[in-house]
């Protein structure tokens, strides 16, 4: 029987104390409060990437003393004690220790960045498999121990600090291993990804990468107000030991997990037990070739894919990944920045700091401010029900959407390196103004890892989300080893009749990559196709989670109907 309007029934008791009417805000308040304990949102997330950010933003500046130290210590030829070690710190400012801590950074750059390079892969494939808590948790304890290793190598009484110079890259090792932020950039956007509704999700990732320079621009300052401004001091790798354990506990016990396993996944790990009980070098063996194999299908996940119903290929993942390695490469004029800054207009440690906080607060102010509500506005409306898988019209909408966001702001960026290169010399104004400018531009970032989220969906992959990010990573670590020696070797080569060469590269990759994105075709009959029953079933093979998903374009064209009506 249907409650009257008043919410009681004929059998409801006139004397229960709890009458619906009372009953209904207290459900729907627990329901709520429930919903937000168990349900993953990606705002769990932010305190993880904020924390994260702050940790790096503390140890910045200390590494590189640390770094100076070991190369001090390694020249002197007195033999260090207990406490040498921090007094190196202060002491050591000719050009021969500068080199030689110059060297020892790079090689803990290079050796965290060849081996996460390698490992980004297998971890990615890892979290797609068994969830992305313990790939978040794997990689804490990685950079735990990188913090770790910095504290031991600045006690010369122990055997780290005896032989500093080498275990200063035990620390990358690990990190490493465990895919260094690579892995992290790339599970923190597969977990956004599994949480959130196919499309452009271009506001989100924007919101998360403004975190990631509001914890930068926090933690410097955050370590000044507590610790000495000048000298060496371990708190500042304690403070980072602590916020880090901090995050871990968070991901532990707090945060919730994104992916939901399907009775497959636990089959298929159920029979790896029991195939590990009869047969553990076969175990072994599976495990090897699953690893290798992982190290191969990142570099997989960009090949071109054949239409199905077609002798047509679509090129969209092999475009975006090419786009999103040559953005990272042009990234690398940001370190070259510096060094332009401190030869033209003989900036001091304290006028570079200022500029790099500048960079900083106005690259947060786009992702978290101005470039959202603008999405809010020109983001493209949906046309499917609410909950629903979203039809062909709209993720082609969304994919030439993402593409002119990303292809926009690169553009400007590229056009603001080309103003610097010709015009900015000796102008300290121009070029302040010119690197703001770039910094607005901050949006093409998100865009790219969006818009490669749009293009493996439309391709009908869309449970492979994680493997992904996984290889935008191993792309983002490849390009971060080659750039620092494209533009070391441009700015060396130019610096004494013309240190604005650095700018002029940055704009040229900046230009390609933009021609690149406009040839990423958003067709909506190829999206349908795919997704299409019959014609793109043996396409869909490979993603067995896709299989149930059906689209329909949103069109009168007769043969559109005709070909929905054959797949149904």
């Amino acid at each position: 029987m249907t409650a009257p309007e008043g919410g009681y029934s004929e059998e409801s008791s006139l004397l229960d104390p709890h009458p619906p009417r009372m009953r209904r805000p207290i459900s729907r308040t627990r329901s709520f409060i429930q919903s937000l304990s168990r349900d993953a949102h990606p705002f769990w997330l932010i305190p993880v990437v904020l924390i994260m950010s702050m940790s790096r933003g503390v140890t910045m500046s200390p590494r590189i003393q640390v770094y100076r130290a070991i190369a001090c210590r390694a020249l002197s030829k007195d033999e260090p004690g207990v406490t040498d070690l921090v007094t190196f710190v202060n002491g050591c400012e000719d050009a021969e220790v500068q080199a030689r801590a110059a060297k020892i950074q790079a090689a803990v750059v290079t050796t965290m960045s060849v081996l996460s390079a390698i490992s980004t892969g297998f971890w990615s494939r890892l979290g797609d498999a068994h969830g992305r808590k313990l790939i978040l948790s794997t990689f804490l304890i990685g950079a735990l121990s990188m913090e770790a290793v910095f504290v031991l190598v600045m006690r010369p009484d122990s055997l780290f600090g005896r032989r500093a110079e080498r275990f200063i890259l035990v620390g990358p090792v690990i990190e490493g291993f465990v895919g260094g932020l690579s892995t992290f950039n790339g599970v923190v956007h597969a977990y956004i990804s599994d949480c959130t509704r196919h499309g452009s999700r271009s506001k989100i990732f924007s919101t998360v990468q403004g975190m990631v320079f509001v914890g930068l621009a926090i933690g410097p300052w955050l370590g000044g107000y507590f610790f000495p401004a000048k000298g060496y001091n371990d708190g500042f790798f304690y403070t980072s030991i602590g916020i880090i354990t901090f995050t871990l506990l968070y991901v532990i016990f707090v945060c919730p997990e994104s992916l939901k396993h399907s009775e497959r996944t636990v089959q298929s790990r159920t029979q790896d037990d029991l195939s590990f009980k009869t047969s553990p070098l076969l175990v072994v063996r599976r495990l090897i070739m699953n690893f290798i194999s992982a190290l191969l299908l990142p570099i997989s996940m960009f090949t071109p894919l054949r239409i199905p119903g077609s002798s047509r290929y679509n090129y969209n993942m092999t475009l975006v990944g090419l786009s999103m390695f040559l953005y990272i490469v042009s990234t690398g004029v940001y370190s070259a920045k510096y060094l332009y800054a401190q030869h033209v207009y003989s900036w001091t440690t304290a006028q570079l700091g200022y500029y790099m906080s500048t960079l900083w607060i106005t690259r947060a102010l786009n992702l978290l401010v101005f470039l959202p509500i603008l999405l809010s506005y020109l983001k493209p409306k949906s046309t499917s029900s609410s909950g629903s898988t979203p039809n062909a019209h709209d993720i082609s909408a969304e994919l030439n959407f993402d593409r002119y966001l990303a292809a926009i702001s690169l553009a400007v960026d590229g056009f603001a390196d080309s103003l610097v290169a010709l015009t900015s010399h000796n102008s300290q104004p121009l070029y302040y103004a010119l690197s703001c400018l770039s910094s607005f531009t901050s949006g093409g970032n998100p865009a790219l890892h969006s818009l490669g989220a749009v293009c493996l969906h439309a391709c009908g992959r869309g449970s492979e989300v994680g493997a992904l990010f996984g290889a935008l990573g191993v792309l983002s670590a490849i390009g971060h080893i080659v750039s620092p020696s494209i533009y070391a070797l441009t700015y060396g080569s130019s610096v004494a009749y013309y240190p604005e060469a650095i700018f002029a590269l940055a704009a040229c990759i900046l230009y390609s990559v933009v021609f690149f994105l406009s040839r990423i075709n958003p067709a909506e009959e190829d999206i349908a196709l795919v997704h299409t029953p019959i014609i793109g079933e043996n396409y869909r093979s490979r993603s067995p989670s896709t299989r149930d998903y059906m689209y329909q374009t949103v069109s009168n064209d007769e043969d559109d109907v005709a070909l929905e009506s054959a797949g149904k």
